[in-house]
């Protein structure tokens, strides 16, 4: 019987898919994060959660599945089973999250941004950061006065300070990267101090053919 046998085929034959994925990892692997279409980004999550898991594990037999995958050896494989391995030694999975980024202009392919969650740069962590800089630039209070509002319980609305997703957000960033008040403040002030030139959260765009 066919079942538990489908998955996208994205148009190309078996042999070209392989190869598309493989180049797809590795370069997930190199940069952190990569721009691509949707239905590849959501095939892509998988096969990065395997790569991850194979580099926490570690041993010859996981080295030698990697190195018959990823391409690119001499970066990919020291990453993988180096920062990486570390910087997921705790979590039990989902290791990548993806944003979508709407349609792209000429064909209307939905395109997302792919991401190895928890790095440097880490999306949700900068946008959380900007808008939190942005409300103390609009003087809507400090950053201390901003966080405080949004741990409050819930119900507890403050104008221009509170908000659904801020209320949700603060809390899992600062968990997750075990931040304190103190922290946060400091992560906002080098952002704004950066500004544009600050290389953190930069996207490498993988999306040169159509999905």
């Amino acid at each position: 019987m066919h079942h538990g046998k489908h998955f996208r085929r994205l148009n190309r034959t078996n042999s070209h898919r392989k190869s598309l994925f493989r180049n797809l990892v590795t370069q997930l692997i190199q940069h952190d994060r990569i721009k691509t279409t949707l239905p590849k980004a959501q095939e892509l999550k998988a096969i990065a959660d395997q790569m991850v898991t194979l580099g926490k594990r570690g041993d010859l037999h996981a080295k030698v599945q990697a190195a018959s995958f990823l391409r690119e050896h001499e970066v990919t494989l020291p990453r993988l089973f180096g920062p990486l391995a570390e910087r997921f030694k705790h979590r039990k999975g989902g290791y990548t999250r993806i944003h979508k980024l709407g349609n792209r202009f000429g064909d209307n392919a939905p395109v997302a941004v792919i991401e190895l969650i928890d790095g440097p740069g880490d999306l949700k962590n900068q946008m959380l950061l900007k808008t939190l800089g942005r409300l103390e630039k609009e003087k809507a209070g400090s950053i201390k006065e901003i966080v405080e509002a949004n741990l409050a319980k819930k119900g507890t609305i403050v104008a221009g300070l509170t908000s659904k997703a801020l209320a949700r957000q603060v809390p899992k960033v600062m968990v997750s990267n075990k931040w304190a008040l103190s922290d946060l403040e400091a992560k906002v002030k080098e952002l704004s101090i950066a500004g544009a030139s600050s290389k953190e959260g930069e996207i490498f765009d993988a999306t040169s053919t159509k999905a």
